[in-house]
């Protein structure tokens, strides 16, 4: 039951840079699918955190951009969202940018840096402190469970939503990139 390329045995710079890639590629993954969904449909409201897919996707991009400005030291005063991205390509030109910024951390990452503490001040003014690899799991985390949403609210538009899943990634990956369904 191996993989090709485990990030376990490469310590936790690897794992960090796996999830980040993960990250990328399902980023990529739903903002392609976004050609195939009416402008009109962007904007409905689907009753969840957040009204709208766009508005549930401005969330993830702005919690994205959000860390990364506190990674290299900047104090955002709010998060961006919604208003600062209303259409489909306002979304696209930003998030290019940030992935961007996402693969520049990745290439420069190393293990001693997802050690080193890290601390930001908050949208309310509140100082916190931790290892830079936790704020990294959030950043992770943070944009696979609003994806989440975003197929959920996809579905019930009536759109086969993409698959995000993690597996999907490190198999498709392992296989050079394949379309093969790990499921």
């Amino acid at each position: 039951m191996g993989t090709s390329g485990s990030s376990a045995a490469g310590g936790a710079a690897s794992l960090a840079r796996d999830l980040l890639l993960y990250t990328l590629w399902a980023d990529r993954l739903v903002l392609s699918f976004l050609i195939e969904v009416r402008p009109e449909d962007l904007v409905r409201d689907t009753g969840s955190s957040f009204p709208s897919v766009l508005a549930t996707l401005a969330h993830i991009l702005g919690g994205e951009q959000l860390w990364l400005a506190r990674l290299s030291g900047q104090t955002p005063e709010r998060i961006l969202g919604p208003a600062d991205f209303p259409d489909r390509e306002s979304l696209a030109a930003a998030w290019a940018d940030t992935a961007a910024e996402l693969e520049f951390l990745l290439a420069s990452l190393t293990e001693g840096q997802l050690h080193a503490e890290l601390s930001w001040i908050n949208t309310r003014g509140e100082t916190f402190s931790c290892p830079l690899w936790q704020p990294l799991l959030q950043l992770v985390n943070h944009s696979t469970y609003h994806r989440g949403q975003v197929a959920s609210q996809l579905r019930q538009l009536g759109y086969q939503a993409p698959q995000s899943d993690l597996i999907r990634f490190l198999l498709e990956r392992a296989a050079g990139g394949s379309g093969a369904s790990p499921a």
